[in-house]
C-alpha cells in the first residue's frame, strides 16, 4: 500500500511539473483603449477628409466588411471600390459625430470590439451603429470587420414595416 501511495504521489509530481506555463500578464486596459480610440478618430477623420487611402490602410486585407443591405458582403479590395467611390462624391456628407461608444477588449488585449453609433448629417432620423472588431497588430489596431445599420427606434419599426410593404 505504501509502495503504491509513493508511485501515485510520483506519478502526481511528474503530470503536474510538467504542464505548460502560460503566465497571462494583464494588459494595461486604458492604454488599450487610447492607443484604440486614436485608431478610430483616424479612421473617422479620414473618412470625413475623404481619406480612402488613410481609411482602407487601417483595414486587414482578408476583412470582412458589411453594408447596410442585406447583400453588402465585400472584401477588402472590394470594400475598398465602393469607399473610394463613395468618398469622391462630394454631393455626399461625410460629416458624423459619434454619440455613443463601446469598447470591449478580449483577455489578452489584442483585439477589440467597438460599437460606435451616430447620425449622418443627411440623415438625422435613424442612427446608424457601426459594429467593428479590431486586432491589434504590433503596436497598431486594424480592422477585420466592420458592419453598418441602421437602428430605428422599437416605436418607428411598425412604420417602416408599412412603409416598405
Amino acid at each position: 500500500m505504501k509502495n503504491t501511495l509513493r508511485l501515485l504521489f510520483v506519478v502526481l509530481f511528474i503530470f503536474t511539473a510538467c504542464q505548460p506555463k502560460t503566465a497571462t500578464t494583464p494588459f494595461d486596459k486604458v492604454a488599450a483603449k487610447e492607443g484604440l480610440t486614436k485608431t478610430l478618430d483616424t479612421m473617422y477623420a479620414a473618412f470625413r477628409a475623404r481619406d480612402s487611402i488613410t481609411f482602407m490602410s487601417l483595414m486587414t486585407e482578408d476583412g470582412l466588411f458589411c453594408g447596410t443591405s442585406p447583400k453588402d458582403f465585400w472584401d477588402k479590395a472590394t470594400y475598398a471600390k465602393l469607399m473610394t467611390a463613395l468618398l469622391a462624391d462630394t454631393s455626399l456628407s461625410t460629416k458624423i459625430s459619434v454619440d455613443k461608444r463601446e469598447i470591449r477588449f478580449d483577455k489578452t488585449g489584442n483585439s477589440a470590439f467597438v460599437i460606435d453609433q451616430f447620425f449622418f448629417a443627411w440623415n438625422n432620423k435613424i442612427p446608424v451603429r457601426h459594429t467593428i472588431h479590431f486586432v491589434k497588430n504590433g503596436n497598431a489596431w486594424k480592422c477585420d470587420f466592420l458592419s453598418t445599420s441602421y437602428i430605428p427606434k422599437d416605436e418607428d419599426i411598425d412604420k417602416i414595416y408599412n412603409a416598405v410593404k
